[in-house]
């Protein structure tokens, strides 16, 4: 069984002031565990549980970016049914 949770379309703006879109999916496969996929423009970022690199062909300048905006998505998300 798999569980996933996905975030599609969502801005994120590199250290050097470019802004992308990008798309994030967080889940839990059987043979893989805990894992987290970024992708855009056709390129993508796996992580692992500890959001340590897996493997991808996200340019390395999108890598700190990309994972804070995760990291900010998952603590919103986690947070929607809780008191403010």
């Amino acid at each position: 069984m798999e569980d996933r949770t996905t975030f599609t379309g969502i801005p994120v703006t590199n250290a050097a002031g470019t802004e992308k879109y990008f798309d994030f999916e967080v889940g839990k496969e059987g043979a893989f565990g805990q894992y987290a996929r970024i992708t855009m423009d056709g390129c993508q970022l796996i992580l692992d549980e500890n959001l340590s690199y897996v493997k991808g062909d996200l340019p390395a300048e999108w890598h700190e970016a990309a994972i804070a905006k995760l990291l900010f998505l998952l603590e919103i998300d986690q947070n929607k049914d809780g008191a403010l």
